[in-house]
């Protein structure tokens, strides 16, 4: 049986213990990215899908250092995705997070800001990015709302650079950004 992370879902519930070092998280997130951003405006579209599961690791306990109060998180995702406007079809692939919880008592929103790198097999634009192999670069800032013990509803807005590195003949890249939404439970 799973340890609870607060032993009441009150308003004054304590979800702290959700945050301890080697406790774990699983989420479920999907959302939409939106490219081209910013500077590359002028760049061909390419807007889709991005699902993907996590398995995230509290690497140390809540720190008590006023509103930077929190703890770091290192977090696995397998991801995949649907292209639905612009060149390609699909995303698969994985990510590894590093994540920063500012954790405060007796809240339960928990803003997380994090980042990330990892690689992935897409057939989207080859003008952009080359090849069917690529990396990802990831930021995310987020927060999380704790609806019950163990289980909380995620929202968060996510940057995506894909590229191939420059190990093929065109790297252009694609820029995107766009919003998640998820749910986690923590054990």
């Amino acid at each position: 049986m799973a340890l609870a992370c607060a032993s009441a879902a009150g308003a004054d519930a304590d979800f702290t213990d959700c945050f301890h070092h080697d406790r774990y998280e699983m989420t479920l997130m999907s959302g939409a990215m939106f490219s081209p951003i910013g500077a590359d405006k002028h760049r061909s579209t390419e807007d889709y899908t991005l699902s993907g599961l996590q398995l995230g690791w509290m690497l140390t306990d809540v720190n008590d250092a006023g509103w930077l109060r929190g703890n770091w998180e290192v977090s696995l995702e397998a991801m995949g995705g649907q292209v639905f406007v612009g060149k390609g079809s699909y995303l698969v692939g994985g990510t590894v997070w590093f994540r920063y919880n500012f954790v405060q008592p007796n809240w339960r929103v928990v803003p997380y800001l994090q980042a990330g790198g990892g690689a992935e097999a897409t057939d989207m634009d080859r003008k952009l990015i080359g090849q069917t192999f690529n990396f990802n670069l990831d930021v995310a800032a987020g927060a999380r709302c704790l609806v019950a013990p163990n289980w909380a509803l995620d929202l968060e807005c996510r940057y995506q650079h894909l590229s191939n590195g420059t190990i093929a003949k065109h790297d252009i890249g694609i820029n995107a950004v766009g919003p998640m939404l998820g749910v986690s439970y923590f054990f």
